[in-house]
């Protein structure tokens, strides 16, 4: 693996600059700079030559009559922000997310690639990660071991896929291992791909939510690296204590900063092993907040002091990936990636230069980004080769185990949502007429279906909306087929509509479509710019606020609905699942050809 991207001729070139004899491309003249090496502000000024940093300091014997001169008097120079662990499949594509968070500061993510392992050909992954990585914000890759919720075929984590990616100088690292129960559990296959990612060099992301320290201290010797799952200040201290690098995350979901803030003590600070992270913000926050800027902010306000705040988000994920030599710092030798301030407590940037290029100003982003062709990386997912039943939404008792012939009612484990993302299991005594479960007004319908119709998961859910025809959604962590409700003809409808589309978020009510979102891109991501589908994503909070949504956030509802990596019961390729008990309550059904539910339940 090459430690760094800096060539031969580039050093050359940029000792002949730093000594003189040889003139800057541009020089950033008048600025004080924020030192993330030393944790000093003082004036200085920035030679650049080859999008990289040739000088730092009083002298001005590079600045020769070609150089061009930024003079940023009363400005401050801080490096471009570094983002250590984030999503950016979902909703936007990529280049649209990159060239968002570009104008507000943040010019080098590590990104999850989920739903490039899972659907984009393996013969083209390595294209697809290595195009994204030379966007004017670097992408580095967080290469993932597993599906987020369990699949009917997951080969494409095997170990022989994996291993390659993880030779790419864009992969830095593997995870997140949200399956870390089984790894608890000592796990084989998950021990065998840690220990590959080991062998490459590269680090191992967690996601522990609510591990206690002995369990954090056990991952930690099976190879876990860090963690962001932290939502206190004491499971903070937990994940030091254990050895793990722990990211402090501010986010839409979890905007946890003011909690987590007073475990960063002057004592812990000084153990480098603290970052900021967002963990993958939803649209409208970012349009309307920011990116890692917003962190660093509500950082500043909780109590964490300006230096140490912009060395969490810059310095400190630089060298824990080891690429301090490449990004991380205004130094000799890095890319000259550098946010340009008006102000070291306000880290929104009114410039931001890119590889030592101008590319965002006054709040736009200028930098020129590539076409991408998606529909190379991620081939046709939806299709409207078959025709979603309204009968298959039906809970059928004859399926549920326990359940007496002639029985009048009976017990079902629904899905309480706790919060945006939370559910726990709530069981009900439900009715039945005329063989189906007859869910009460508070209850809406849930469903798992398999992009090809091949099978269904039938659960409830409670506390989701007050009323609601149908709502189908390719939106979530496995790009299936999730579909909500409370009239089965509607959501048979929403789901088939789903299909024509090739992906997206689709109402049905009363029998006629009220709100469609495509995305037709792997059923997770759509074209258009990130402001733009913001506002089409308003329209969907809305839509189901107005029925009574009662949580902060309509987008990770939908995204981790079948996600088995969260508390305490799911929908899942298995069945209605309690993922804490590693145990199927209500089995899924299989589909015939013609997409009809079988007699017989899913074993």
């Amino acid at each position: 693996m090459r430690r760094t991207l800096r060539t031969l001729e580039d050093s050359r070139h940029l000792l002949e600059v730093a000594t003189g004899h040889r003139s800057a491309e541009r020089y950033l003249e008048g600025a004080t700079l924020l030192n993330v090496y030393s944790g000093e502000l003082y004036p200085a000024g920035v030679a650049i030559a080859r999008g990289r940093i040739a000088y730092v300091g009083p002298s001005r014997a590079m600045v020769g009559p070609e150089t061009d001169i930024l003079r940023l008097h009363g400005k401050t120079l801080v490096p471009g922000y570094i983002d250590p662990h984030t999503h950016i499949s979902g909703i936007a594509t990529p280049v649209e997310f990159a060239r968002e968070i570009l104008r507000t500061g943040t010019t080098s993510v590590v990104a999850d690639t989920l739903h490039f392992v899972q659907q984009t050909p393996p013969g083209l992954i390595p294209e697809a990660l290595e195009t994204l990585a030379g966007l004017p914000v670097r992408i580095y890759w967080s290469l993932r071991l597993e599906a987020a919720s369990a699949l009917a075929d997951e080969t494409m984590f095997g170990i022989d896929r994996l291993a390659p990616l993880l030779e790419l100088e864009a992969v830095r690292t593997a995870g997140e291992v949200t399956r870390w129960p089984a790894l608890f559990r000592g796990d084989d296959t998950l021990l065998r791909k840690i220990a590959c990612a080991l062998d490459a060099g590269r680090r191992i992301e967690g996601h522990a939510p609510g591990a206690s320290y002995d369990r954090l201290v056990a991952l930690a010797a099976a190879g876990w690296s860090a963690d962001h799952e932290a939502i206190t200040a004491n499971e903070v201290l937990s994940r030091l204590r254990a050895g793990v690098y722990t990211m402090l995350r501010h986010s839409s979901l979890r905007p946890d900063l003011t909690a987590l803030a007073p475990a960063v003590t002057s004592e812990r600070a000084m153990s480098a092993r603290l970052m900021l992270a967002t963990d993958g913000p939803e649209p409208v926050t970012i349009v309307d907040q920011g990116h890692m800027n917003h962190a660093i902010r509500q950082a500043i306000a909780a109590g964490i002091p300006p230096v140490l705040a912009y060395q969490m988000a810059t310095l400190t994920p630089a060298t824990y990936f080891s690429l301090d030599e490449e990004i991380g710092g205004i130094g000799a030798g890095r890319r000259a990636d550098i946010a340009v301030l008006t102000d070291v407590r306000d880290p929104t940037p009114e410039l931001v230069l890119a590889a030592g290029a101008v590319a965002a100003k006054d709040g736009r982003t200028v930098a020129t980004f590539p076409a991408v062709d998606w529909s190379r990386f991620f081939p046709p997912r939806f299709r409207p080769t078959w025709a979603p039943e309204p009968s298959w939404f039906d809970t059928r008792a004859a399926d549920l185990a326990g359940n007496r012939d002639g029985a009048a009612t009976v017990s079902f484990p629904v899905m309480h949502l706790e919060n945006s993302v939370i559910t726990r299991r709530r069981d009900l005594t439900v009715p039945i007429s005329r063989g189906v479960l007859a869910w009460p007004p508070d209850v809406v319908r849930v469903a798992l279906v398999d992009p090809e119709g091949r099978w269904i998961t039938n659960g409830a859910l409670s506390n989701f909306v007050g009323r609601l025809g149908g709502l189908a959604s390719s939106f979530n962590v496995i790009a299936h087929l999730t579909v909500l409700g409370q009239r089965p003809e509607d959501m048979a409808l929403a789901a088939g509509r789903l299909l024509e589309l090739g992906g997206g978020i689709v109402a049905v009510e009363d029998g006629e479509v009220v709100l469609e979102l495509p995305l037709p891109i792997g059923g997770v991501m759509t074209a258009g710019t990130l402001p733009a589908l913001a506002e089409r994503l308003r329209a969907v909070y809305a839509f189901l606020r107005a029925r009574g949504y009662p949580h902060a956030d309509p987008h990770y509802t939908l995204l981790f609905l079948p996600n088995d990596s969260l508390p305490d019961i799911r929908v899942t390729y298995h069945g209605v699942r309690d993922v804490r008990r590693n145990k199927t309550l209500v089995p899924r059904r299989d589909l015939d050809r013609e997409g009809r539910a079988n007699d017989r339940a899913a074993p």
